[in-house]
């Protein structure tokens, strides 16, 4: 393929920490590494950081999002900021819009608008996060309805399948970005699925997100995992320190076992609330706050724990379920639909997502080690499967795709 220029537009800056950025690097390290050029356009990073050139930051609105991150607009100033940078860098051959926030909205735009073939990735859970966790889920998800239909509106009607009212207007942005792209891709099945079954009718591909290669080989080389049945059991959680990973209740989960520790990084909206439970329920020696870290320390991490404590609910994915099955750490977790990635007999699903299960399964595990040399056993096979290596040419697939419906692209899908 010859050389590309893909522009990427995220609502996330490159520069912060989170699932979702760690998979957006790993795929422009990819892209890049076979001669392709990637430009970021997204929102800024909380704090000043030196200018990159590969990145354009467009402007945000006083106000920020429950994650604490900047919110973009699709205003007028920033078409001007995307014109202007499409004019001195072009030409651009493909948008690649990642969330279906301001920024997503505004690949979408300029891409119709400049007549560029575009493809949308799909990876949030929305309905469920809104659904379950927010303050006020119907006023949070009528807004995002009312909000993103403004800019990119939703001509019909889709099918929908015994979701509640609120449920429906969470799905309606995400219908109508998918509708409005050329190529969709999505990183499992299940998700797939999911917006076939409420209308999508743009052709889906499902590719997963990937993990660094040289990173992974640099990790394995520099650590050894260890082992040692004779000490507490070893859980690590790793993620956004908010309801909808459900930091807290993995602080209960620990509290309730004997013989077993946690080891929490990452940061967030309930850093407060955590450094509470964690005091008030005298777990200090057993719970063990490492804040914020990169993708490096947190896949050192890996190598010196016995299992990761996934108690989310709501992960499409999850990149920190990718890394331990690349780190080959047994995986705890509750979400059926992680099944698709977790390798068969490299974890154990909880039967429910409520504290008690995720306790009962902890206990069995303290009391039972050969289950965690089992689940290590069943994990090395797939240990080179998350590398973005494997998955990039997929990617590039679909934008060979993308670019043979050139010739056909129209506005009247916005």
């Amino acid at each position: 393929m010859d050389s590309l220029h893909i522009a990427l537009f995220t609502d996330f800056h490159p520069a912060t920490l989170g699932g979702v950025q760690t998979a957006m690097r790993s795929l422009c390290d990819g892209l890049r590494a076979l001669g392709h050029r990637v430009t970021v356009f997204c929102a800024p990073a909380p704090g000043s950081l030196a200018a990159d050139g590969n990145t354009v930051v467009l402007d945000s609105v006083p106000f920020k999002m429950s994650t604490g991150l900047p919110v973009v607009l699709p205003t007028r100033g920033n078409r001007r900021v995307i014109d202007a940078a499409f004019a001195e860098r072009g030409p651009v051959h493909i948008v690649h819009t990642l969330t279906t926030y301001g920024c997503g909205i505004a690949g979408i735009r300029a891409a119709r608008g400049h007549g560029i073939p575009v493809v949308q990735t799909m990876q949030s859970r929305d309905d469920t996060v809104i659904e379950k966790y927010s303050p006020s889920p119907y006023l949070a998800a009528l807004t995002m309805r009312l909000l993103h239909g403004w800019f990119v509106p939703l001509r019909s009607r889709p099918p929908f399948q015994g979701d509640t009212r609120t449920t429906r207007l969470a799905w309606r942005p995400m219908i109508a970005q998918a509708q409005a792209a050329d190529r969709v891709t999505v990183p499992t099945h299940h998700f797939a699925r999911r917006l076939a079954a409420r209308g999508v009718d743009r052709p889906i591909h499902v590719v997963s997100n990937g993990i660094d290669g040289a990173l992974l080989e640099r990790i394995r080389a520099a650590t050894t995992p260890s082992v040692d049945p004779r000490a507490p059991l070893r859980a690590l959680w790793c993620g956004r320190l908010s309801a909808e990973k459900r930091p807290l209740e993995a602080i209960e989960a620990v509290s309730r076992v004997e013989n077993c520790t946690l080891d929490i990084y990452g940061s967030g909206p309930l850093a407060d609330r955590v450094e509470s439970a964690v005091a008030q329920g005298k777990l200090i020696d057993r719970v063990r706050l490492h804040g914020e870290v990169d993708q490096a320390d947190c896949l050192a991490a890996m190598r010196t724990h016995d299992l990761l404590l996934l108690t989310s609910d709501c992960d499409t994915q999850g990149m920190v379920l990718l890394e331990a099955v690349a780190m080959g750490l047994p995986i705890v977790y509750c979400d059926p639909e992680l099944s698709e990635t977790v390798p068969a007999d490299g974890g154990l699903r909880t039967p429910t997502a409520a504290v008690d299960s995720f306790a009962s399964a902890l206990r069995t595990l303290a009391q039972d080690r050969s289950r965690v040399e089992a689940m290590r056993g069943a994990l090395a096979p797939h240990s080179d499967e998350p590398r973005q290596s494997r998955h990039i040419t997929q990617i590039l697939a679909v934008y060979t795709e993308a670019l043979a419906t050139a010739s056909n692209l129209s506005s009247d899908r916005i």
